[in-house]
């Protein structure tokens, strides 16, 4: 490994370093069939923005179509190369379009072709030309062209490549937006300052809506963070397991004149604790000073300390266990459930803790039998008629890999649904297991929590998961299609663009009611694979006004119809219009008009 791929491995969170060198070892070669497979599933449900754009810089990967459809349909893609790579999709639709459309109409749609190829940044003109060529006829004997982008270095200035692109013109201000439209727009905006703004807002809703948006890093939390004046926002930042392990976000709750008291002592204990336990007892005086530290250290940080100790010190995790065993034992009602002991403050044996795991009753005594470090123990309060599914699943989380494989060989318990869901979503559990698991787990909502999750590290369980929501997708009549694109809110289009955008019909007949969910219409105006129809329909729905991103998007999607964007165009305000004149992905009549 050269020092450029190692200092850039350090950039890069842990899950995304295999990830990374996958794609550094297939990048210099043309790939395989097999590693075609393996980029498309990658560039389906990777979650790591620096990776994607390493692959979308990637010219003879994007030559090969589903890995260029995965790359424009995963929304963690960068912005910016997202909207270039829609268009090229946008592009073989109109072609597509173009051929079946009747003889008056070619003509005009040809122009429209050629115009949006001429707006095609440098890059993918010629992606564009190979696939062109690939659809239209062969070059080859075998079936294949022969003009292949050339081959990438060896060794690639890493950081440059997975550099991120500049930022989007700003979209309009929220500025006079009723609340509701401010909540959409903090969980959708793409501006940093704005959703900065909104982190920092005083309305808590505001503030949870934005912490869900897509875009939220790890900087800007910082950023919002040193900024907030509102005690409940960090207890919200602490609160997600995302933050709450990030090194940068817990120095910020620390050093922010808005932390609260009582959430900064106990993170800078802990950072206390963790410089201890790093510089080691050489002495019986440092030795006490972690014993001090570990005595004050508050339930809720025992997380962060184990993570700690799994990274760097795997030795120390006893001594983790036992201070906060101890912990345990002297805030909980232990000792009243517990059969009598002569000895106040000592260890509970191991009789004492089968007994619980067989007769205890109370959830907080079974929660904390689960947790025993003994596999008997465990084994033993699995069969306890008192333990129900809800209490597994939430305890679930606590479990280690080979805790959760025991309870994924379970006679019965993985024949609930609460509990299978559960170990499916969790990050240990082996690939075979969960493949097991997906058959207790029907229906399309599993499916989508599934796909939606980003912890889960097991690209064949996703993939299975993804045809299962087909088949289901596909079984359905209209009404029924309608519906669970409604209830999902419009999460099965992401996951399903081709089947849900090449069915014209429902989209037609959704787009039709009056009260859709104004999210069903913004995914829709934005993908270049609506057709033109549903987009024309779109342009003229009553939502269309009180919503400016709606608009936005239907003038920025090349495949709108020029009357309709014409026809919205002289809604915006000039200030709009200005905005979305900055944008490199305006059609050339509007930007004439403009």
């Amino acid at each position: 490994m050269t020092d450029g791929e190692s200092a850039f491995l350090e950039t890069l969170a842990e899950a995304d370093r295999v990830h990374f060198r996958h794609l550094a070892l297939v990048r210099p070669q043309l790939p395989s069939e097999g590693q075609i497979h393996m980029l498309e599933g990658l560039a389906r449900t990777l979650s790591s923005p620096p990776l994607l754009t390493l692959m979308a810089r990637t010219p003879h990967w994007l030559a090969h179509w589903p890995i260029l459809l995965g790359l424009a349909e995963n929304e963690a893609t960068p912005e910016a190369i997202r909207r270039d790579l829609e268009m090229v999709v946008s592009l073989f639709d109109q072609m597509r379009e173009m051929d079946q459309a009747p003889a008056a109409e070619k003509a005009d749609r040809s122009e429209s072709v050629k115009m949006l190829y001429s707006q095609l940044s440098v890059g993918l003109k010629p992606v564009a030309k190979l696939l062109a060529k690939q659809v239209a006829k062969t070059v080859s004997a075998t079936g294949t062209t022969q003009e292949l982008p050339p081959l990438p270095p060896e060794h690639p200035d890493w950081e440059a490549l997975a550099a991120l692109p500049a930022a989007l013109p700003e979209q309009p201000s929220a500025l006079g937006l009723d609340r509701s439209d401010r909540l959409i727009r903090a969980k959708q905006t793409a501006q940093p300052v704005e959703l900065l703004g909104f982190l920092v807002d005083p309305d808590a809703d505001l503030r949870q809506s934005a912490l869900q948006n897509p875009l939220v890093s790890e900087d800007l939390v910082c950023q919002a963070l040193g900024l907030s004046r509102e005690a409940e926002f960090f207890e919200e930042v602490y609160a997600e397991a995302r933050w709450y392990f990030r090194d940068p976000v817990r120095d910020s709750l620390q050093e922010s004149p808005g932390c609260p008291a009582d959430l900064s002592r106990r993170v800078g204990l802990s950072g206390h604790l963790v410089a201890a336990l790093d510089r080691g007892a050489p002495d019986r005086a440092s030795l006490r000073r972690i014993v001090s530290l570990f005595t004050q250290l508050d339930e809720s940080e025992y997380q962060f300390i184990t993570y700690w100790a799994k990274r760097q010190s795997p030795q120390l995790l006893r001594v983790v266990k036992y201070f906060y065993d101890r912990l345990l034992r002297q805030r909980s009602g232990l000792s009243s459930a517990l059969p009598e002991r002569g000895e106040e403050g000592r260890w509970a044996t191991l009789e004492e803790r089968v007994f619980l795991a067989t007769q205890a009753t109370q959830e907080d005594l079974i929660s904390q039998v689960l947790k025993d470090p003994d596999p008997q123990v465990f084994q033993l309060a699995l069969e306890n008629p008192a333990l129900s599914a809800r209490l597994l699943a939430s305890t679930m989380p606590a479990f280690g890999q080979d805790r959760v494989e025991t309870l994924a060989a379970h006679p019965s318990w993985p024949r609930d649904p609460l509990v299978a869901e559960a170990l499916v979503h969790h990050p240990q559990l082996s690939e075979g297991s969960a493949l097991r698991l997906l058959e207790q787990l029907p229906g399309m909502k599993h499916a989508i929590e599934i796909l939606r999750d980003p912890r889960l590290p097991h690209l064949e369980v996703k993939r299975r998961a993804l045809d299962s929501l087909r088949t289901l997708y596909l079984g359905m009549d209209v009404p029924d299609r309608i519906t669970a694109l409604r209830t999902s809110g419009g999460e099965i289009m992401r996951h399903l663009p081709q089947e849900v955008l090449q069915d014209e019909e429902t989209l037609r007949r959704m787009v039709g009611d009056r009260q859709l969910d104004p999210g069903i219409l913004l995914r829709l105006a934005r993908n270049k694979l609506t057709p033109r129809a549903v987009l024309e329909q779109i342009a003229s729905h009553p939502v269309l006004m009180a919503h400016a991103a709606i608009m936005s998007e239907l003038l920025l999607n090349p495949k709108t119809p020029r009357e309709a964007s014409m026809r919205i165009w002289g809604l915006l305000s000039e200030a709009e219009q200005q905005q979305l004149l900055r944008s490199p992905h305006l059609p050339t009549t509007l930007r004439t008009l403009g």
